[in-house]
């Protein structure tokens, strides 16, 4: 069972949130929207694939906060 994530003022969660944020960079935002327009136009046509790969990695290092 999953537990419910809880607002704290922990220093072990606040140095983690810090510690993700800082990993943050500020996108330009017409990059973010030629991004999207790409990917809708994939998907309509059927050629978007998802990398199972990366994807897996990634969330893999969420996970483990790395």
């Amino acid at each position: 069972m999953i537990k419910p994530v809880t607002v704290g003022t922990s220093p072990l969660i606040a140095n983690e949130n810090k510690k993700y944020s800082e990993n943050i960079k500020p996108k330009n935002t017409q990059e973010v929207e030629d991004k999207a327009i790409q990917i809708k136009e994939s998907v309509k046509n059927g050629t978007y694939r998802v990398d199972i790969q990366k994807t897996s990695e990634k969330m893999a290092l969420n996970l483990l906060n790395l």
